[in-house]
């Protein structure tokens, strides 16, 4: 590999080094937020998480689809299946360390 390839090469390297972004951690703070109050078994705080939840996707800041995921989080735990809801809340922790 000459020279040239290698600066490349670091350039790519450096390039996708990057952290999350501002969105994907605020994301990330609402799910833990959500995670926290599923596993206190607090209503009254899931309900304002599930607002936040709300208000992320209706704003275009949460995907669809990870507005799917919680959403399922949030309806096991209003139907009182919080042990279920935990357990996926654990689960989407594992699968999406960041999201958008």
């Amino acid at each position: 590999m000459n020279r040239r390839h290698a600066v490349l090469l670091c350039f790519l390297v450096l390039a996708g080094c990057g952290g999350p972004s501002d969105e994907e951690t605020e994301n990330r703070k609402t799910f833990e937020f959500l995670l926290t109050a599923v596993s206190l078994k607090n209503a009254k705080e899931l309900e304002k998480d599930a607002k936040r939840i709300d208000d992320r996707h209706a704003t275009g800041k949460l995907s669809d689809a990870r507005h799917r995921d919680l959403q399922a989080i949030v309806e096991k735990a209003r139907a009182g299946d919080w042990s279920e809801a935990e357990r996926l809340a654990y689960a989407f922790r594992e699968s999406q360390p960041f999201f958008k």
